[in-house]
């Protein structure tokens, strides 16, 4: 790894962090020198979704970093209230919290049965307040945190009639069922501005982030809702933002509801590699 070790001696605990995004920021904090908390229901590879949290532990150790896995799902609360306890128990201290799994379908909004909004609600808000909440006290008591908020570009306002359906986010939203998910994650920006004015006495950078388009992951593909018409976002420029947000001082850094590309083009950082290296 090529790195300037940005985040040595920083504990810091990543949620679906068994591929895609969750993965790609776990590398790259990695490189970084933080210690890392891998946090997924897919412990082990298996003959679904590509990724598990035991290739991306290898491949992080393989490269001289430390962390450790949690298998843990996050949509249940008691499984939940075990993440922070593990962290502290286990590295003694806990610096950064990136909040990336998300519950993601795109049922039509007149067909979403109840219990998925519920389910997207619990995923996409609920668990990330009750993360926060757990990191808080020993964010408090060091003096110094960062909580990351992974959001959407589906939380943007939709504009008002007349529509214009040759433009693809009209017709994306219109005929990709977005509406649910999206709600989800507007939520989700408002409870991390929320947090951040609140949390500002306590030198806690909060923020939220979301890809600019569309980040193939695996379970992106595996949802079958884009097209080619859809711009790709390489993983590389969301794990660069989110480094940014989570090393740079809250009194300057906080309270941030961004875009990755544009955030870090308006602080003049180029995208790196997983691994630090230059693109």
């Amino acid at each position: 790894m090529t790195s300037g070790y940005q985040l040595r001696g920083r504990v810091a605990i990543i949620t679906g962090a068994s591929r895609g995004i969750g993965a790609g920021i776990a590398k790259r904090f990695a490189a970084e020198g933080a210690k890392l908390v891998l946090v997924a229901r897919t412990l082990a590879p298996s003959a679904g979704l590509p990724g598990s949290l035991t290739e991306v532990a290898e491949f992080i150790r393989s490269q001289g970093g430390e962390c450790d896995v949690l298998q843990a799902n996050i949509a249940d609360p008691a499984d939940r209230a075990r993440i922070v306890p593990f962290t502290l128990e286990r590295f003694g201290r806990c610096d950064i919290l990136v909040n990336n799994v998300a519950w993601c379908r795109y049922p039509a909004v007149w067909e979403a049965e109840p219990k998925h909004v519920r389910l997207a609600f619990e995923i996409n808000v609920f668990a990330p307040q009750e993360l926060s909440q757990a990191v808080f006290v020993p964010m408090r008591e060091q003096g110094e945190g960062w909580i990351l908020n992974i959001s959407s570009a589906t939380a943007d306002s939709l504009p008002s009639a007349p529509y214009d359906f040759s433009e693809r986010a009209q017709q994306f939203n219109r005929d990709g069922h977005a509406t649910i998910y999206g709600t989800s994650k507007a939520a989700l920006e408002r409870l991390s501005s929320g947090w951040a004015i609140e949390a500002s006495n306590y030198n806690i950078a909060v923020n939220s982030l979301a890809p600019v388009a569309v980040v193939l992951s695996e379970g992106a593909k595996a949802l079958g809702t884009f097209t080619s018409e859809d711009h790709v976002e390489p993983v590389e420029a969301m794990a660069e933002a989110a480094l940014q947000l989570c090393s740079r001082p809250a009194n300057v850094n906080s309270g941030n509801t961004v875009k990755s590309l544009p955030y870090l083009e308006s602080i003049g950082v180029a995208v790196r590699g997983l691994g630090g290296q230059k693109m």
